[in-house]
């Protein structure tokens, strides 16, 4: 027969241990819990972004009734094949920045005429309240199976190459986010913001 005390210290030991499995399960309950919860959060935060990203393209769009972001398939076979290759998921006919230093998103568009060959490059300013205002426009019509677009980060220093006699800068360091226009294996143009001039100006870029 077991001893009176040894019986009740047995007890002790038994409910401390059920104590000890019960609290590791709840903290292995409320630690899965607290990452299906980061986990839903992270993955509606990315679907808001999407969701706000098209409503922002659409937005722009909708400046322009008549036209549509140039498509991959627009492009030659071969422009094509290098952008897949090297930018499989970007889109190469925006860049959305911020090239004016302002704090809120631009973007630069390649649009081309739903009912002609008709293709344009545009660069829109946006303010705070998402209004956004056309301050560049060019005619791509010639190289629309060859252009696409890149993002330039604004720490690069672009050098105006000395084969082209263009009326741009020589030489701009981007204090903000800049615009690579490329036309493939034909050449490259980078376009940015002067804050001073309050303008889009062009640097032909080096291959």
């Amino acid at each position: 027969m077991v001893p009176p005390f040894q019986a009740t210290l047995r007890r002790r030991r038994i409910k401390v241990a059920l104590n000890k499995r019960g609290y590791s399960f709840m903290r292995r309950q409320l630690l899965y819990g607290f990452v299906i919860s980061v986990t839903s959060l992270f993955c509606c935060a990315l679907a808001s972004t999407g969701r706000d990203a098209k409503a922002s393209i659409d937005a722009i769009l909708g400046k322009f009734p008549g036209y549509h972001l140039l498509t991959l398939k627009e492009r030659d076979s071969d422009t094509s094949a290098y952008i897949l290759q090297h930018f499989p998921k970007a889109s190469t006919s925006v860049v959305h920045a911020d090239f004016d230093g302002d704090g809120h998103l631009d973007y630069a568009v390649l649009l081309k005429n739903d009912k002609s060959k008709e293709t344009k490059l545009f660069v829109l300013l946006c303010s705070e309240d998402a209004s956004c205002r056309n301050v560049y426009e060019l005619d791509v019509t010639a190289y629309s199976d060859l252009v696409y677009l890149r993002p330039v980060k604004k720490v690069a220093a672009v050098s105006q190459t000395e084969a082209v006699g263009s009326k741009g800068a020589s030489q701009a360091n981007l204090k903000s986010a800049g615009i690579q226009v490329v036309y493939f294996e034909k050449g490259k143009v980078v376009l940015y913001w002067d804050k001073r001039l309050k303008k889009i100006k062009e640097v032909q870029a080096e291959d």
